[in-house]
């Protein structure tokens, strides 16, 4: 069974640790050791934590054991809240990857002894299993694109690595491991020659390979690689034979450094952050295992490691722009993924209205471009560090954010989805607010749609208890749905977004006979109905004595809403005779094989 504990962290108490790296004794070596100031990650009680990864919020994720250590678990620190988790009827669960939205993924140990991979998600654990393999090890998600990387084991017990649904094998390698995948798509990891050597790898976007040796360490033991940055710095461990396991940092110059805790039996980095830190774990002499945060104490390498910068966004709606072009183009989605955002708007400027993008798009929304506002709303506030280089071409890049009290939701979005498996491309929905009549429309891209409203004076455009009337339209302007209302709730406000689903596009609930227009008329006027099946259908005018005087044979037609003057009944005030008639009252009738309504018009001549 899963194991949750839950408690909660003072700052201090997680970082009550703090040392100032400095050389330290043990086996020579010509490699420089990295400068940095490690504070230790720590959870009251507990004496094994292997931090192995973390996410740009500060969390954590990695293996603990249970309280007889006896079996090794996995764990989250996520907002300060300890929790472990256990695979059913596992001998053992690992954690090694943890997302921005607070996914964690790793594998566990079945009870036949093989490896499964597993998924963390909203406090659930699920297996995942690589197509066709035989044991599946994660190691990596990237927050990019939601790809796992890892190992996969075939039948026969050959290993390969894989990123996504891609399998990857080095070259003329006997095995080859993966671990991790950047943004822009480089994947590292370790392989083996035929010569029974160890080797790191990086495989880069175009598909080619780059060994990661040391040669100051001959007679290597093993040597993993970890984890690549967007500026492509690397790190990874290393053992020689007669020696303790090493942890390295490699700058994409080629300068290579040395991670050494003081104090500690050995240091292992798992993890380096865009900004420089390092996460990762250490053993001290008496076997305790704590994890540690590394930041680097002087600037001197911040040409390998990019630019950075850091902002500060609040909890609710921020109107921000992006500081720094990253190493690869930035989405709507990685933007909000970034910042843990419930919705993100953008002001296109040539038309003159707002596009929105919430997190349950099907594609990743807009680019993200520079000297451009846009509004990203969080239900936390958050420290959020951007990296990459300038801007190019651009006349202004308002940095800094602007966010609003509370209480003012001065942006909105309402998303969701179309039932059915129909692609409703050049649909459109409108949303009105029938409380100050405010509008705000956006054409279906596949099944989804995203309609936003901002005011850039920050006045509320959405109160509690606002309905919210929704209507939708094909792309010939015809109704096509029912109209819905949605009311306002305070979780609506918090994440400054309303998801819905419309199902039944295209067919009613039920057939009706609408009210003519124009009414009172003269001479002509359009009947409006709706079908809830198919069938023949017909319109019947009668006069006050209940004469019939016109019928309009509409013929065989499909389920649907007959509303718009294209499609509506349409009467030119004539009988059957193409007389026509007098002012007056008259009655029109609705006919199908399974309905039938009748409803009164007026002419005025």
């Amino acid at each position: 069974m899963d194991h949750h504990i839950k408690t909660k962290l003072v700052l201090f108490a997680c970082f009550i640790h703090c040392f100032i790296c400095s050389a330290v004794a043990q086996v020579e070596t010509e490699i420089p050791i990295a400068d940095y100031t490690f504070e230790t990650i720590e959870v009251p009680g507990v004496d094994f934590l292997e931090v192995t990864a973390s996410n740009d919020f500060g969390d954590y994720a990695g293996n603990t054991r249970t309280s007889d250590g006896e079996k090794t678990i996995g764990f989250t620190l996520i907002d300060g809240v300890f929790t472990t988790y256990d695979f059913p009827d596992s001998l053992n669960t690992y954690f090694y990857a943890l997302d921005n939205a607070g996914k964690a993924a790793g594998h566990y140990k079945d009870i036949d002894g093989l490896y499964h991979g597993v998924i963390m998600e909203d406090g659930k654990l699920t297996q995942y299993d690589f197509p066709g393999a035989a044991e599946t090890h994660i190691y990596g998600i990237s927050d990019e694109t939601g790809a796992l990387s890892g190992n996969i084991v075939d039948e026969a017990g050959g290993t390969r690595g894989f990123s996504g649904d891609m399998p990857i094998a080095f070259p003329g390698a006997v095995t080859t491991y993966a671990d991790f995948v950047n943004a822009a798509g480089a994947v590292v990891g370790s392989y083996v020659d035929a010569d029974g050597r160890p080797h790191g790898f990086i495989r880069n976007p175009d598909g080619s390979f780059t060994s990661i040796d040391v040669p100051e360490m001959p007679n290597l033991v093993f040597l993993f690689v970890n984890t690549i940055t967007d500026f492509g710095v690397v790190a990874f461990r290393a053992k020689a034979v007669n020696d303790i396991l090493r942890s390295y940092i490699l700058l994409p110059d080629g300068i290579l450094y040395e991670v050494r805790l003081p104090g500690s039996v050995n240091t292992v980095v798992r993890n380096v952050n865009q900004d420089g830190s390092i996460i990762g774990y250490y053993d001290l002499p008496d076997k305790r295992r704590y994890g540690f945060v590394g930041r680097p104490t002087t600037q001197s390498n911040g040409k390998d490691l990019g630019n950075i910068f850091s902002m500060h966004l609040s909890k609710g709606l921020n109107l921000l722009s992006v500081p720094l072009k990253p190493t690869v183009q930035m989405t709507a989605r990685s933007l909000a993924v970034k910042m843990g955002a419930t919705a993100v708007v953008m002001l296109d400027a040539a038309n003159q209205r707002f596009v929105g993008w919430t997190p349950n798009a099907p594609d990743d929304g807009f680019p993200i471009e520079g000297a451009k506002g846009y509004i990203a709303n969080l239900p936390e506030p958050r420290a959020v560090v951007f990296t990459g280089t300038k801007w190019t071409h651009q006349t202004q890049v308002a940095a800094a954010p602007i966010a609003t009290p509370l209480s003012q939701t001065w942006a909105f979005v309402v998303s969701g989805y179309l039932g059915g498996t129909q692609h409703f491309n050049g649909y459109r929905v409108t949303i009105r607010n029938t409380r100050t009549n405010a509008v705000m429309k956006a054409q279906v891209r596949g099944n989804y749609f995203a309609a936003a409203t901002a005011d850039l004076n920050y006045r509320s455009v959405v109160e509690l208890g606002d309905r919210l009337e929704l209507t939708l339209t094909d792309i010939d302007g015809n109704i096509a749905s029912e109209r819905r209302n949605f009311t306002v709730t305070p979780m609506n406000l918090a994440h400054a977004t309303l998801n819905v689903t419309l199902n039944g596009i295209g067919t009613p609930k039920q057939s009706f006979l609408l009210q003519n227009y124009p009414n009172p008329f003269n001479p002509e006027t359009w009947i409006p109905y709706r079908l809830s099946e198919d069938g023949q259908v017909s319109v019947s005018i009668y006069d006050t004595n209940g004469a019939r005087i016109r019928t309009l044979s509409l013929g065989y037609q499909s389920a649907g809403f007959y509303q718009n003057r294209e499609r509506a009944a349409y009467w030119d005030g004539c009988n059957d005779l193409g007389e026509p008639v007098a002012s007056g009252v008259y009655f029109y009738q609705l006919t199908t094989p399974t309905f039938q309504q009748t409803r009164r018009m007026l002419i005025l001549k």
